[in-house]
């Protein structure tokens, strides 16, 4: 019940800041230029996507062998997509990682892997999204003149930064409080990320993919730009994209929308784009995040959950 409850005000926020969105724009206009997207478009849009949770699954299969078990990349894959369902269609990210430690637990995965495996997936998701905000800040400040949104950019990465150090700093907790299991998984998980950041190459081939699955949110929403006709510059996106994607996963609305779409109305206005246009290219975005993890949809309704063929190598 009290699950229901925080989907429901999730739910209830999103429309609510869709409608606050909403009033103060030209709607009608908005309309008219998602309806005139061309087919090529979208379909360069999905591919991009598309290509982006492969590479999703390619960190998570990586990870895996990094925790101690190692699984085939189609299982990861299949883990990958379920939880992207979730994660766009029904609930937060958060029940969207639950449900790949579901999947990872079909194929042989323990669950203490699986939960590991995923959660140095979500730090090295924010990793990679931090390193992209903080290499593109010279340029963000140079759009951003502003000196209370500078200020709270600032803030926002130095928020990250510190609770980064703070996870790498988990593991050494005294071990009277690792007798709770979900502490114990957490220090577990700190010792893990700590030891992939301080071997050169682990580091660099985890934060590549992360940077790569980032950017092409970036890639994506150029190329919904383009197929309105809206004129936008790709240096600019990768700068103002991620600090609003950022805002986007906070699990307090319904897969991130109404925030998504204030947001970018903000950033996109800073280099000329018109409310108008920045809502109708973040509800494109959306709505392509939603048709790229219907796979998953089928996945989960095809699978009869007990399957391990794909599972862990050697088994």
């Amino acid at each position: 019940m009290r699950r229901l409850g925080i989907e429901v005000a999730k739910i209830a926020i999103s429309a609510g800041l869709l409608w606050f969105t909403f009033t103060k724009i030209d709607t009608s206009s908005a309309w008219v230029m998602l309806g005139s997207i061309p087919a090529g478009a979208i379909g360069a849009v999905i591919a991009i996507l598309t290509f982006q949770l492969l590479v999703a699954a390619l960190r998570l299969h990586y990870l895996l062998r990094l925790v101690g078990t190692p699984i085939r990349f189609i299982s990861a894959t299949d883990a990958v997509f379920v939880g992207s369902f979730f994660s766009q269609t029904f609930v937060s990210f958060i029940g969207g990682d639950a449900m790949r430690v579901w999947r990872l637990a079909i194929f042989k995965v323990s669950i203490a892997d699986a939960v590991k495996a995923v959660l140095l997936d979500r730090v090295t998701g924010f990793a990679g999204l931090f390193v992209l905000i903080v290499l593109g800040l010279p340029m963000l400040f140079a759009i951003v003149g502003d000196p209370v949104m500078r200020a709270s950019v600032l803030a926002a990465v130095s928020a990250g930064l510190l609770g980064t150090v703070a996870l790498l700093l988990v593991h050494r907790m005294p071990e009277r409080f690792k007798r709770w299991r979900v502490l114990r998984i957490a220090a577990e998980v700190s010792g893990l990320a700590l030891g992939i950041f301080a071997r050169p190459g682990d580091a660099s081939s985890v934060l590549g993919l992360s940077i790569v699955i980032q950017a092409s949110n970036a890639i994506a929403i150029f190329a919904i730009a383009k197929g309105l006709g809206v004129h936008a510059e790709l240096p600019d996106l990768l700068v103002l994209i991620p600090p609003v994607l950022l805002l986007a996963i906070l699990p307090v609305s319904f897969a991130g929308w109404g925030i998504r779409e204030g947001a970018m109305a903000v950033a996109l206005g800073l280099v000329g784009i018109s409310a108008e246009q920045s809502v109708a290219m973040s509800i494109c975005f959306g709505l392509s995040l939603v048709v790229v993890a219907l796979p998953g949809g089928l996945i989960w309704l095809i699978s009869d959950g007990k399957s391990g063929r794909h599972g862990v190598r050697g088994s």
